[in-house]
């Protein structure tokens, strides 16, 4: 991103339109995701457990794992974006590393590099079973960074 700080936002009110962008998405609301910590590089996505999300009681499906891991990253990499510019995935790879196992899934998601026109985020994704965390999977993704006004005309 030029000669700026990589860490520095372009977007001065980027943690509220995250949440706007991100958590207004109908699939966001599907899976109750909720972001906990925003921060320039860094995204904290928390997804409660509901027998919806699992596939059996207490263990989250892989699907559930791979979506917060997801909004972790891309959200982490939407807080260096201008208010004009947005991400489209072009990649996301998951390996899963434990069962998702607990009461909640706590996804941690840092920018590795952002560019003008790619950027790549990753995310640990960690299962919490009575305060106890396991990381459970992690994720890398890669996204195009595009002027908004494209997508919308």
């Amino acid at each position: 991103m030029s000669a700026r700080d990589p860490l520095i936002p372009a977007d001065p009110d980027f943690a509220a339109a995250i949440r706007r962008g991100t958590l207004g998405m109908p699939i966001a609301r599907f899976f109750g995701v909720e972001f906990t910590d925003i921060r320039p590089g860094h995204l904290e996505a928390v997804l409660p457990y509901r027998d919806e999300l699992s596939y059996r009681p207490g263990h989250f499906q892989g699907t559930a794992v791979s979506a917060v891991a997801y909004f972790a990253a891309t959200s982490a990499l939407s807080t260096l974006l201008a208010a004009d510019r947005i991400g489209l995935t072009l990649d996301q790879n998951v390996k899963f590393l434990a069962p998702a196992v607990g009461e909640k899934l706590v996804a941690r998601g840092r920018v590795i590099s952002a560019g003008h026109s790619i950027s790549v985020g990753a995310s640990d994704v960690y299962a919490v079973k009575d305060g106890k965390e396991t990381l459970c999977a992690t994720a890398q993704v890669t996204v195009r960074n595009v002027d908004r006004k494209k997508l919308e005309g």
